[in-house]
């Protein structure tokens, strides 16, 4: 599967103190000041108030008196819909810092960020995938983000260019025929042909681990296709005829998670993806183990009670710490 790394580390707000320029603003709302306004989005921030803390920000936006500080709390607005996974709501705060102050990297970077995330989750199409990687690479921030877009792009432009696979019933076909079949078609971007195809080998299959080998290609053919939300079923069969296999545990991990984190899905998908990466970090505590903390540590903000039933290996101490 593609790589996937927290990108919560990623996206770093700007420099809170640019109250000095904004604390003599005209009154507005119930904030007097730039300073009072931006505090209070702050510490509803920090109490997840996610809503509140919108509102607090756009406030501040409209009491500062500089460019530079209407680009800081618009960029903190989209921060707070961000962690609040409103994915448009993100974007059109981070292209209203960019739009106050040009040179606000850290905006620029956010937008291109929200852009990628909202490509990926099926939000929206190729052209916002374009914007992702202009806004990256004028950033000059996060590039690795920035690969991961340019290969994105790359895959589509790809797609548009090769020359469809017929289809076929896949009579007479072997298991390992049909594998190769489903795996040229996902290639070329046909997702569905590629599932119904996954979908036969299954059924061929004369095994346990050839059946979930195949319903795991089949979820991760729909991931490709950025539709997360079909995948998980196929993930969670092939869990189930092959229990301790890491990879299909991981892939279900990572289908929850893009369902809670697109916003697509709530807590529910959340403690699934923890669940499932848990499980997969008990097997081989080296393989992704960045997924299990990631999704471990959303759920400490979320959910801290249940958070304490999941514990992760420390590779520098070779010890488990909670």
């Amino acid at each position: 599967m593609r790589n996937f790394i927290s990108f919560w580390a990623l996206i770093l707000m700007s420099a809170m103190p640019l109250w000095a320029a904004d604390s003599k603003a005209a009154p507005k709302a119930d904030f007097a000041t730039f300073k009072e306004a931006y505090g209070s989005g702050n510490q509803a921030l920090k109490d997840r108030k996610f809503e509140q803390a919108i509102a607090d920000y756009e406030a501040a936006e409209g009491l500062s008196t500089t460019p530079k500080g209407k680009s800081q709390a618009a960029n903190a607005a989209g921060w707070a819909a961000l962690k609040a996974r409103k994915w448009e709501a993100a974007k059109a705060s981070f292209e209203k810092a960019v739009e106050a102050d040009p040179q606000n990297k850290v905006a620029l970077k956010n937008l291109g960020h929200a852009n990628f995330r909202r490509y990926e989750y099926g939000f929206s199409g190729v052209e916002e995938l374009k914007e992702a990687v202009k806004n990256l690479e004028e950033s000059g921030e996060n590039q690795e983000l920035l690969e991961r877009a340019k290969g994105a792009l790359a895959r589509e432009e790809g797609f548009k260019q090769a020359t469809p696979v017929a289809e076929t019933s896949g009579s007479g076909m072997s298991y390992k025929a049909l594998l190769s079949l489903g795996d040229n078609l996902q290639s070329q971007g046909q997702f569905d042909q590629a599932v119904k195809v996954f979908a036969k080998a299954e059924a061929a299959a004369a095994s346990a681990m050839g059946k979930g080998t195949a319903a795991n290609r089949q979820g991760k053919a729909l991931l490709d296709a950025r539709r997360p939300q079909d995948s998980v079923a196929h993930f969670e069969r092939a869990v189930k005829l092959v229990p301790e296999e890491k990879v299909f545990l991981n892939n279900l991990g990572f289908g929850n998670w893009v369902i809670y984190d697109s916003g697509k899905g709530g807590t529910v998908e959340l403690k699934k993806a923890v669940d499932a990466f848990y499980k997969s970090n008990s097997i081989d505590a080296s393989y992704h183990s960045e997924m299990m903390r990631m999704a471990l540590d959303e759920l400490r903000e979320v959910d801290a009670e249940g958070a304490k039933a999941y514990s992760v290996k420390d590779e520098a101490e070779g010890e488990d710490s909670k």
